[in-house]
């Protein structure tokens, strides 16, 4: 039974997963970022200049993007488990 509730947990965060990849674009602005991670742009503003959130690339002096996959790598990477 413990396998199958295992398997089932398994699967919710693939479709999750998934549905997250259908409304984000593969390259996210940082309004975008920031509304995938339900941040502000200044938050993600600070995380750029202290170097502390997720990795970006940075185009241009005015052009920077955000890799999904990366930040959602990123993001479940802080993930803190519970008992």
């Amino acid at each position: 039974m413990d396998d199958l509730v295992e398997e089932i947990r398994a699967l919710r965060g693939e479709v999750a997963a998934f549905k997250t990849r259908e409304q984000f674009p593969p390259l996210m602005t940082p309004a975008q970022t920031a509304d995938f991670l339900s941040k502000s742009e200044e938050v993600l503003y600070l995380w750029r200049k202290e170097r502390t959130g997720p990795p970006f690339l940075h185009v241009t002096s005015r052009s920077i993007f955000y890799d999904r996959d990366e930040v959602l790598a990123w993001a479940r990477s802080h993930r803190v488990e519970t008992q």
